[in-house]
This record gives structure tokens, sequence and C-alpha cells, in this order.
């Protein structure tokens, strides 16, 4: 089974990753999920944005990121949710231990990764809706021209960005259900 540092959204560490890390924990995986916002969470995606933006970005979160994961032997998944799926690309990106990456409404596009080359041997997933204004078509095909066109891309109608959180206003049932079927099918490749 894999062991899976699950990073949240600019929300923070709210119960809808809780509930994506029980659902892989039943499946046998070793999931961490670090908190990158120290208990803090919004309810307002704006706002929560606003947060992240005052902190510096995505990159900013790396480095607490690293100083909340536990050391661990094995190789790592970094996934995550929009601020957290390009937290985890990052990680993943700069990390000798990394044996997968899940992106889940989010991405850094390569424009903003200064040119840092994509791993050539790193499995990739990215998760969106079609018509998320967070992550467009056009981010989207320049990151999977840059890592090769290696990375998985799993394209849902709509245009809900956190449609993965059950009870949030974004959720979409079907989308988040065929998602993780696409999770739980990489993850099990990982073995």
């Amino acid at each position: 089974m894999a062991t899976v540092i699950l990073l949240h959204s600019a929300l923070g560490l709210t119960r809808h990753v809780d509930d994506w890390a029980q659902v892989l924990q039943s499946e046998g995986h070793e999931v961490y999920t670090p908190d990158l916002f120290a208990g803090h969470t919004f309810n307002d995606l704006d706002t929560a944005v606003s947060f992240v933006d005052g902190e510096g970005g995505p990159p900013a979160f790396v480095d607490r990121a690293l100083a909340a994961i536990p050391t661990l032997p094995e190789p790592l998944v970094y996934a995550g949710f929009s601020l957290g799926a390009g937290v985890a690309q990052l990680l993943a990106t700069q990390q000798d231990n990394c044996a997968g990456l899940i992106m889940m409404s989010g991405l850094i596009p390569p424009d903003w990764l200064d040119g840092a080359p994509w791993p050539t041997d790193l499995p990739a997933q990215l998760h969106r809706m079609e018509r998320d204004p967070w992550v467009t078509d056009d981010e989207a095909a320049a990151l999977k021209d840059h890592a090769g066109h290696t990375i998985e891309e799993y394209v849902y109608p709509g245009d809900a960005h956190l449609f993965g959180f059950e009870g949030h206003a974004d959720y979409d049932d079907e989308a988040s259900h065929r998602m993780y079927e696409h999770v739980s099918d990489f993850l099990g490749s990982l073995e």
C-alpha cells in the first residue's frame, strides 16, 4: 500500500480532507494530512486565497509541509486539493522520495517553476472540472507539455472547483466518485 501525504486546500485542514484520508486509509494506505495553517480554517474561498497570497502563495507552504511531515522511510505519494495540489506538485518535483503525484483541482503552471525540469519517472494525475475558473485548459495543457505528457489528466463536466468536498457548495457527487476511483486505481498501481 502507498504512503500518502494529503495536503489541504486554501480552506485549511477541513473535515473534507479528513474524509478523503479516512477513505484512503480504509483501503490500507497510510495517509498523513499535515496542517499548513496551524489549525486555522476558512469558510470562504476568496478570503482563504487572500490569506494564501498574503503568505506568498503555494511556494511559501513547501517548507511548512516538509516541517509537518514525519520522517518516513518509504517513497511518498504527494497529493492535494487546490492549494495543496500546487504544494504537492512542488514537493513531488523537488524531493527524491516521491513515488507519485495526485493534483486535484489545482496545479502550478510551468511559468511559475523558473525552468525547473519535470522528473522523467514521476507518475502523476491531474483532476479538474472542464470550466474550473482556478485551473484553466491552457494551464493544464502547458503543465502536461512541460511534463512530457506523462501526466494522466481527468477532466470532469462542470465548473466547480472543490468538487470532491462532500458537503461543500462545489461538491459534485458523480465527479467526486469518479475522481476517487481514478485516485484509488493510481495508488494501487504504485504498489
